[in-house]
């Protein structure tokens, strides 16, 4: 049987609890800044943000007439071959146009009252 014995500690650490939150916050701030939107994104960037594939992204955003004049601004529109985009105006632009991109063409569903929705 083994015995456990307590003895004291060596050293003592007493801790700001609020300015550890604090520094904890502002460290994982930092990291999440630094790489969350990135400066560019390529192709694979935009479908890994959007969670669509690229022909989706192609004909609904990038090459959609509709979003012609914004993705002058926000990509390189396939300049030199390679699609490049500027992270945080597609972030704004995917944000603003979240429910418009999203809309399934094929939501003709009746509620209860039969009115479509």
């Amino acid at each position: 049987m083994k015995t456990i014995q307590k003895t004291n500690p060596i050293l003592q650490i007493k801790l700001d609890e609020v300015l550890l939150r604090e520094m904890i916050f502002d460290a994982a701030k930092a990291i999440l800044d630094k790489h969350e939107i990135g400066c560019w994104w390529d192709l694979k960037r935009l479908e890994i943000e959007t969670c669509r594939k690229r022909d989706w992204l192609l004909e609904h955003i990038l090459l959609n007439p509709n979003y012609k004049e914004e993705m002058k601004l926000i990509t390189n529109g396939r300049d030199g071959g390679r699609w490049m985009i500027r992270g945080s105006e597609m972030k704004v632009f995917l944000d603003k146009h979240f429910h418009q991109l999203n809309r399934s063409k094929h939501r003709n569903v009746s509620n209860k009252k039969g009115e479509t929705v």
